[in-house]
């Protein structure tokens, strides 16, 4: 154990006893160093981290202003064929391609406009929420399984991490996060978490 990670295991009491785990179920790190959590994600939670990543786009003032925007391009897009000479039957028999294109952006504005129903429901079908999670946070980085994914990064590949009183959302420096229910900590090891973290990562 490097000198940092010594310091994080006597701040955190990483010292006390954990259930035996097979090491090299850990890559080769003592079961003390890691904190591993295992987890279904709950709909609500999954929502919950939604909404606090992307909680500009929730605000009223930018729906509204999106939700304008694409009512403007739906109306663009509806009269496009027209601008051009053409109608959408001519389109769709000469010029397929731009009868496609046209018309799926026609489709998402209006999408968009309408509120985007259903999306939550799609998120979660996305997300899997019936396949078991696991994430294991130690002093080297942060080792994902989802299924079948397995991804072992960094501390490097994060830029921030957001907690709240339920969940914490942890935030890859592309687009994906991934969330992390409190109530699926093990019991005794959340100082040790949230000292990592704060070690580790800047919090949002």
């Amino acid at each position: 154990m490097d000198g940092l990670a010594a310091k994080l295991a006597k701040e955190s009491g990483m010292g006390a006893p954990v259930p035996t785990q097979n090491p090299n179920d850990l890559n080769g790190l003592d079961p003390r160093e890691v904190v591993d959590v295992r987890f279904f994600l709950k709909p609500e939670e999954l929502d919950e981290a939604a909404a606090i990543r992307n909680v500009k786009s929730n605000q009223k003032s930018h729906k509204a202003l999106m939700r304008t925007i694409c009512g403007l391009g739906a109306v663009y897009a509806a009269f496009i064929p027209y601008l051009k000479g053409a109608t959408w039957s001519i389109w769709w028999h000469h010029r397929p391609d731009a009868f496609i294109f046209w018309g799926a952006l026609l489709l998402l504005d209006i999408y968009i406009v309408l509120g985007q129903p259903g999306i939550m429901k799609l998120n979660r079908v996305a997300n899997r929420l019936d396949v078991e999670r696991r994430i294991c946070v130690s002093h080297r980085g942060i080792d994902i399984t989802h299924g079948r994914l397995r991804l072992q990064k960094q501390w490097k590949d994060f830029s921030f991490f957001q907690e709240t009183p339920t969940i914490i959302l942890l935030q890859t420096n592309g687009a994906s996060f991934w969330t992390l229910p409190k109530r699926a900590i093990p019991a005794g090891r959340g100082d040790q978490l949230q000292t990592l973290l704060n070690a580790k990562l800047r919090r949002r």
